[in-house]
Order: structure tokens, then C-alpha cells, then sequence
């Protein structure tokens, strides 16, 4: 081989071994500064989007069928009807909530339970709550119970839209469903004694000896309630949720305290006076319970579904539905001790 070869020709490893890096050289290895390309940034055409420009709206555009075929359809769909809600234009994001469930019932046939077709369907439902357009109503719930379901969140919505449409029991076995999941819910709770007092005001029940039967249940609750609210240690102390409990705390003793009114007529002048709240909770906590005869006259009163729900609520007071949240308390104070 000749002396005069170069390793650089022969093998080719360092081809670029006689490029220099300084930055006045326009190789590979110059500056980023001496790399750059300079253009006139006022050729770039872009506006910027903002929501009250209402750019997510194509329904005035192109038609629903279209619109949710497009890439991006389901996202600016489901914006569009968010926003609606928010403006207080519940009429109009129903309707299009009502269009677009239709338009992707089509898509998602095989699946209903998909996220962004259950959240149509609750954004136009909550619509029609606002609007009290319970023809939208019920067409949203019919879709979501086609939907299906076994989580907590399911049972709430499906409770919430029931005791609008009037179908208080229905709405009961939702919430009594959500309390086998998550039991130590206070509101939840609360919403069952305010349930159990409206069935109680309802037809056969209204102006009969069981509907103070009724009444008791709903104090039963609303006592389990407070008592989750007082007993639980999982309040966070920031203003926010110290506020929140606070308010959640005053809502429940009003909604007792009317209650026992109704039982007891001659509490009323003791009410007036400001009854400390620890003794409204201690009568309501003393007089929930039913007598035998009391018990069998309820449950003969209610057609079985009801009834299957009511013998729910009597068992988990004589089990003692607190024991759970004191069990839990414990665990969790033990935790903090260790």
C-alpha cells in the first residue's frame, strides 16, 4: 500500500476529519447561530382562537350527521354543549345533545358505554333538568340505561334524573345500589331521607298513619348522615372544604329539624326558641325507629320493589350503620399514631 494513502480515502471512517468547526465555516458542524434561516415572521397567518369566538361550533355549518364524522366532531360536539350549558342556553344544548345521540348511536352501536357518548348524554340530560323539558328527559335516560353500568357515579346519575322524572322509587334502588359500593357517603345519605319524606308526601301514602312511618325513615337517614359527617376523619382542613362542611352540616339540620316538626307539631315552639342542634339530633336519633306493627304496616303498604328497598333501609339501621364509619375511624387514627 502506499505510504502516500490516506486512511480517511481508504476506509472512509473520518470523512469528514478535514471539515473545521469553527463558526466561520458553513459545514455541518457550524454554529446553530450561522445555521439559522431568517423569514418575515409577518407571513405567518394564524388567529388565534379563543371561546367566546364560538370557533368549536360548526352546527350552523353542516349538519349533525356530518359534523360528528368529522376528526375532531366528538370533541368540538361535546365542547359545543359544555359551553351552552355554562351560558345558561340549556334549551339549545339539549336539542344538540338529543342530535348528536342519535348521530353517534349509530357509530358506537356495539359499544354505548363509551366516555364520550355517556357524556352527551349527561350534559343533555343535566340540559333538560335546567330547561324541565321532561320529554328530553326521558328520551336521555332511556339512552342511559342502554348504556349500562355498575359504578357509583352511575347509580347517582341514574337517581338524580329518576326523582326528577317522579319515579322516587326507582330512584331509591340507585341510591340504596351506590350505598353497596361506597357506603360512608353522607350525602348520599341525605338524599335517601329527603326521598323517603317526598314518597311519604306522595299518593296512597299522603295524609295516612303511614306516612309518619315515612317521616321516621327519613330522620333515620338523616341522622346516619350527620353522624358520618361528625364521626369521619377524611375532611380536608382547607377553607374550601371547612366551608363546604359547613354548609353540607347546616342543609342536613334544617332538612332534620322540618322533618321532626312534621312528627312532633309540638316541637315547633321549642324550634323557635333555637333548640341546641346537639338535642335535635339526639331526638331524631331516638325516635326514627319503628315499632314492629309499624314495620309490618309500612312493607304491607308498598309494592315489592319498594318494599325490597325499605326492608334494605331497616336492616342497615338495626346492624348499626355507623359501625362501619367507627371502624374506619379507628383504622385510620391508627394509622396516623404509627
Amino acid at each position: 500500500m502506499a505510504d502516500t494513502d490516506n486512511i480517511d480515502d481508504i476506509h472512509g471512517f473520518f470523512q469528514f476529519a478535514n471539515v473545521s468547526d469553527s463558526d466561520d465555516d458553513d459545514g455541518i458542524f457550524a454554529s446553530a447561530k450561522s445555521r439559522k434561516i431568517e423569514f418575515d415572521v409577518r407571513s405567518i397567518n394564524y388567529a388565534p382562537k379563543i371561546d367566546e369566538d364560538g370557533w368549536f361550533d360548526r352546527s350552523q355549518a353542516m349538519g349533525m350527521a356530518d359534523w360528528a364524522n368529522t376528526h375532531f366532531g366528538i370533541d368540538e360536539i361535546t365542547f359545543t354543549v359544555q359551553r351552552l350549558y355554562f351560558k345558561g342556553e340549556y334549551g339549545r344544548s339539549a336539542d344538540l345533545c338529543k342530535q348528536a345521540v342519535a348521530a353517534f348511536a349509530k357509530k358506537y352501536e356495539s359499544n354505548l358505554r363509551v366516555a364520550s357518548m355517556r357524556e352527551l348524554i349527561e350534559i343533555g340530560a343535566k340540559s333538560a333538568i335546567r330547561d324541565d323539558d321532561m320529554d328530553k328527559l326521558e328520551y336521555f335516560h332511556d339512552w342511559y340505561e342502554q348504556c349500562g353500568g355498575k359504578n357509583p357515579g352511575f347509580s347517582s346519575f341514574q337517581a338524580e334524573v329518576l326523582t326528577k322524572l317522579g319515579r322516587l322509587d326507582q330512584a331509591l334502588e340507585h341510591l340504596i345500589d351506590y350505598l353497596e359500593q361506597r357506603s360512608l357517603d353522607a350525602q348520599v345519605w341525605e338524599r335517601i331521607g329527603e326521598l323517603l319524606v317526598s314518597i311519604g308526601d306522595s299518593k296512597p301514602y299522603a295524609g295516612t298513619a303511614v306516612q309518619t312511618s315515612w317521616l321516621r325513615l327519613g330522620l333515620g337517614a338523616f341522622f346516619v348522615s350527620h353522624s358520618i359527617i361528625r364521626v369521619s376523619r377524611g375532611w380536608k382542613s382547607s377553607e374550601l372544604a371547612i366551608k363546604r362542611k359547613q354548609l353540607q352540616t347546616e342543609q342536613l339540620l334544617k332538612l332534620a329539624t322540618d322533618t321532626l316538626l312534621r312528627v312532633f307539631p309540638g316541637m315547633a315552639q321549642a324550634a323557635s326558641r333555637g333548640s341546641c342542634e346537639d338535642k335535635i339530633w339526639e331526638k331524631c336519633n331516638s325516635e326514627f325507629a319503628l315499632d314492629e306493627a309499624s314495620k309490618q304496616r309500612l312493607l304491607q303498604s308498598c309494592a315489592d320493589r319498594l318494599a325490597t328497598s325499605v326492608k334494605w333501609i331497616l336492616t342497615s339501621f338495626s346492624l348499626g350503620s355507623l359501625d362501619s364509619v367507627a371502624d374506619e375511624d379507628a383504622e385510620e387514627k391508627n394509622v396516623a399514631d404509627l
